[in-house]
């Protein structure tokens, strides 16, 4: 397994767009949010130089999303995602 840190520049119940500037993001992931409270599986749509798209697996819950795309601080769900969801 390899951790890959990257940040979420766009988010929906469908899926993600993430930027990172590891080169070999493979096709089939998982986007791990907080301290690993919260796993996504997803796969690549779409590949750009620093950037990919991904399809989630299973659609989100749509509290979920409206919580994260509320977030001001791009960091602030790496270290307690459960923090960041009772602040709704």
């Amino acid at each position: 397994m390899t951790v890959i840190k990257a940040a979420v520049v766009e988010i929906s119940e469908g899926g993600a767009r993430i930027r990172t500037s590891y080169s070999a993001v493979p096709d089939h992931l998982y986007v791990a949010l907080g301290n690993y409270e919260y796993f996504i599986g997803a796969t690549v749509s779409n590949r750009s130089k620093n950037e990919v798209e991904v399809e989630f697996i299973k659609e989100q819950p749509s509290r979920l999303i409206n919580v994260l795309s509320r977030v001001q601080f791009p960091l602030a769900t790496i270290h307690d995602l459960k923090r960041v969801l009772e602040v709704d």
